[in-house]
């Protein structure tokens, strides 16, 4: 997904989040939203705006300095675009299932 390198979390920094005993694990939170409209779950950004807002709040807080975020649109490979030419690969099918 065209995602930028910082909004992925490498195997070695969750082995290392999860290695410190002072930390009990990273906090993850998993997200899916009706998509929107039928070409875009969030074409406005409004859900967008909704979960950053609501993602600074939390790692404002005292409690959390770090948290992982599944949200299914922009870690799964979502369904084919036929009429634009784009498709999901096979791989990019199983990965999807």
């Amino acid at each position: 997904q065209a995602m930028p390198k910082e909004a992925f979390l490498s195997l070695a920094d969750l082995i290392f989040a999860m290695a410190d005993p002072a930390v009990f694990g990273l906090p993850v939170a998993v997200l899916s939203c009706p998509w929107l409209t039928t070409s875009h779950p969030d074409p406005r950004g409004a859900n967008l705006s909704r979960v950053a807002k609501a993602l600074k709040a939390l790692l404002g807080s005292s409690y959390i300095s770090r948290l992982g975020v599944f949200w299914d649109f922009g870690s799964l490979h979502q369904h084919p675009d036929p009429a634009n030419g784009v498709m999901r690969t096979e791989e990019q099918n199983a990965l999807f299932k």
